[in-house]
């Protein structure tokens, strides 16, 4: 029987009142901690840059954890929909918990798209009903949802609107999802989620 929600994949969205600084330090941590290299912090990007880049990271990192959770279907849907409501609350202005605080601050200073983040939460909602993909087509639209937004965002961070970045961007990442699926699949296919997920 799934379990409910651990206190680690719990939403983030307590109203508690923290500094920038302690914010993004925050999220720092959740990718010091995290076994996955989601992104690579490269130290090549500014300091500026890098912060903004672990924001995102967290807020990814946290909403990927919460639909991977071992919990029914419908405990991870409702945990999704409170990040999705938090997400709306900081780019209106009223972030709550630090890592709303700092990914709406990296927004607002680099004119991230918002797009690319609900998007990610559409494709989080798909592994929280454990989806199973039946053609190749569906497949590649889960990877647009999942792994091109991030994509998207780095590129959004350094001003690069080019077509042909974009589209090499989008290849790459959609190469990398895929290379997450085929070396997981014993474990996908363990919690039910078949070949036709990971072909």
């Amino acid at each position: 029987m799934a379990q409910p929600l651990s206190p680690s994949e719990q939403t983030d969205t307590e109203e508690v009142p923290v500094p920038l600084h302690e914010a993004y330090a925050a999220c720092e941590a959740i990718v010091r901690s995290h076994y996955e290299n989601f992104p690579v912090i490269s130290r090549f990007l500014t300091p500026a840059r890098r912060s903004a880049l672990t924001a995102i990271y967290a807020f990814a990192r946290r909403a990927d954890d919460v639909a991977d959770a071992a919990a029914p279907p419908r405990e991870r849907h409702e945990a999704l929909n409170q990040i999705e409501s938090a997400l709306h609350r900081a780019l209106d202005g009223a972030p709550s918990g630090p890592i709303f605080i700092a990914l709406a601050d990296s927004v607002d200073r680099f004119r991230l798209p918002v797009e690319p983040l609900m998007d990610l939460l559409s494709a989080f909602r798909q592994d929280a009903r454990d989806e199973t993909f039946s053609t190749w087509d569906d497949l590649l639209a889960y990877c647009r949802g999942s792994a091109n937004t991030i994509g998207r965002l780095v590129l959004a961070l350094h001003e690069i609107e080019d077509a042909d970045a974009l589209r090499e961007s989008d290849a790459t990442c959609t190469a990398l999802q895929l290379t997450n699926f085929w070396q997981d699949l014993g474990g996908d296919m363990a919690r039910g989620r078949g070949p036709a997920r990971n072909s």
